[in-house]
């Protein structure tokens, strides 16, 4: 976690430029954090499909799991209150599925 730490600290520079500069926000959000794996595999071997450079799928797990701690750690604060210093006036919460899908509520 001492990398979060860090990243966070690092991203405090920044949240005054962005709450002057951002009045609202949109926040997606997915149901399991586990399925940016199989979106970031479509990409790729999407790309590989159009002859350009794509990484493998050992590759895509592997670069996709350094992201999951960060995804895991930061997303319920992020779904339950939005982002920092965001007015919950101003935000809107749309759940997705793993096929990119909106789920409407009830």
């Amino acid at each position: 976690m001492l990398q979060l730490e860090i990243v966070n600290k690092n991203l405090e520079a920044y949240y005054d430029a962005w709450d002057k500069f951002i009045k609202a926000w949109i926040v997606i959000k997915i149901q399991d954090p586990s399925c940016v794996y199989q979106w970031r595999l479509q990409a790729e071997i999407a790309m590989r499909q159009a002859g350009k450079p794509g990484m493998s799928d050992e590759e895509v797990k592997d670069f996709v799991s350094r992201y999951l701690p960060a995804y895991k750690a930061y997303l319920p604060t992020l779904y339950s209150e939005g982002p920092n210093g965001s007015h919950p006036n101003h935000l809107l919460l749309i759940e997705i599925d793993e096929a990119r899908n909106p789920i409407l509520g009830i």
